[in-house]
């Protein structure tokens, strides 16, 4: 056996244009959802960090104290002020991460979108083709 021969060989140029089209397709979604998993891997991350340094239950119930007495602003004004440089920063850089989540998520489903809109059309061109008897 030839090794430029394939073991198992291709019976039609159908096949073989299936099996392309579904390595594009696949190479395509990777290169949209892969930086969407890794902005989502980050958050997940940061999150679970920011529990370290910060009570959100606390934070939680001290907000529903503010706002049911009417001094929402000044206890977020109070809160950033009084907040470590640390969490400030962690905070910052979860907001961003998120923003670029948010992002990736919208090209994730443009491209979603797009293959599905691909696939109807090529079904509707099929159908129109191919003739009823």
């Amino acid at each position: 056996m030839s090794p430029n021969h394939s073991p198992t060989p291709i019976s039609s140029p159908r096949t073989l244009k299936q099996r392309i089209m579904r390595r594009i397709y696949l190479i395509f979604m990777v290169r949209n959802l892969a930086p969407l998993a890794f902005d989502s891997l980050i958050v997940v991350l940061l999150a679970v960090i920011a529990t370290f340094f910060v009570s959100f239950g606390d934070v939680w119930v001290n907000l529903g104290t503010a706002k049911s007495g009417g001094g929402l602003s000044q206890f977020s004004l109070t809160a950033v002020s009084d907040t470590e440089l640390e969490t400030k920063f962690l905070l910052l850089v979860l907001g961003v991460v998120g923003f670029l989540a948010v992002r990736d998520l919208k090209r994730a489903v443009r491209a979603v979108r797009t293959l599905k809109e691909g696939k109807s059309q090529i079904t509707n061109h099929k159908s129109q083709t191919i003739p009823k008897s």
